[in-house]
């Protein structure tokens, strides 16, 4: 299923978070798995001013075809009715959530197109013609298993992954930040107000980070929204909570900054992933498990991020303001952390929740 996270950290600033891991119909581990797209080339954003990311969860050849024919139709649109044709991100999410629900129509009508031999407007119509003769749909249980098949009430499992789809649209637009949440299962594309995300396996993990930070701020301090390192802080734990708590999540994680006030197309859309990334993660990995605070974690995800200093500059500070830098070493190479403790002869515990930031 994979898990796909977004945070607004202000009006000018986001990301969105993605992991590498898919299982193929439940049985089949997959660690190369890409969720995160962009749907807007960049000529085009530049003349709408708009930067849009796609995350999706589920079966990824659907996202990719909903990601293409959602590029594919935003250009066909401008040039047949211009720029103002699309003006905010809410414009492009209704784009991709058509595109979602026709891929999933596409799959629906293969199935009925292999078990009955028509597709859903042949049964809405009551006929379907083949090789130019027309025959009428008349059986009773044919009717009403095709019915079925067509409104989404009988699914079998390859059809189920594809119908269950979800994905998130996350971007920004003379307005501000601002995100989508799309579900093919429910035929749903709801504007997502709180300002946070989460779909996919670990979805209920990733809650509990969000609703804990959001709930020890008051209104005015939700309202002012975060510093961007101290947003993506807050994202990464997310995703990391829900890798360690959930299947289906794991392996490298990646993310896309936006920021609306950047000069460039490349810093107003960027994407961290491979080594940086990781680094990112070990870094809320080693606050988490305690062994540097996260006003220091914060810090480094700063350097690190934003400020693009040199990786292996941070990972040796990283270590450097570790209380035990052997003991981190085998946390974040995978050793347990209450095994590492009895070894060094140190505390372990939760520092995200009570160290100040």
């Amino acid at each position: 299923m994979s898990l796909v996270n977004f945070l607004r950290f202000n009006d000018d600033s986001g990301a969105i978070i993605s992991d590498e891991e898919y299982w193929n119909v439940f049985f089949r581990k997959r660690m190369h798995g890409d969720n995160l797209h962009n749907v807007l080339h960049s000529d085009i954003s530049a003349k709408l001013g708009i930067q849009c990311v796609y995350g999706g969860v589920g079966y990824p050849s659907v996202h990719r075809e909903v990601v293409e024919k959602t590029r594919e139709r935003i250009e066909q649109i401008i040039l047949e009715k211009g720029v103002t044709a699309i003006r905010r991100v809410k414009d492009v999410a209704r784009i991709a959530f058509d595109c979602l629900q026709e891929a999933i129509r596409i799959r629906i009508d293969q199935k009925m197109q292999f078990y009955y031999g028509f597709k859903t407007q042949d049964l809405n119509a009551g006929q379907f013609t083949v090789q130019g003769e027309t025959f009428p749909i008349e059986t009773a249980v044919v009717k009403e298993n095709a019915r079925k098949l067509a409104s989404r009430e009988t699914q079998d499992t390859l059809l189920k992954v594809v119908i269950e789809a979800k994905a998130a649209v996350f971007g920004f637009d003379e307005n501000g930040i601002t995100g989508y949440y799309l579900a093919g299962e429910n035929s749903i594309m709801g504007y997502v107000h709180e300002g946070f995300e989460a779909i996919g396996t670990g979805k209920y993990a990733s809650g509990l980070v969000f609703g804990q930070d959001f709930k020890a701020k008051t209104l005015k301090m939700r309202q002012q929204g975060y510093s961007p390192p101290t947003g993506l802080f807050e994202l990464i734990d997310s995703a990391f909570l829900a890798g360690e708590h959930f299947k289906e999540v794991g392996g490298n994680y990646n993310f896309v900054l936006l920021d609306r006030k950047a000069a460039t197309a490349e810093q107003q859309y960027r994407q961290v992933f491979d080594n940086e990334a990781r680094l990112a993660t070990e870094i809320v990995r080693a606050v988490r498990t305690g062994y540097i605070q996260k006003k220091q974690g914060i810090d480094l995800l700063n350097r690190l991020v934003f400020k693009k200093q040199d990786v292996t500059a941070i990972e040796k500070s990283l270590f450097e303001k570790a209380r035990d830098r052997n003991a981190l070493d085998l946390v974040l190479r995978g050793y347990k952390n209450q095994e590492v403790a009895s070894i060094f002869s140190v505390e372990t515990g939760d520092q995200t929740k009570t160290e100040g930031v």
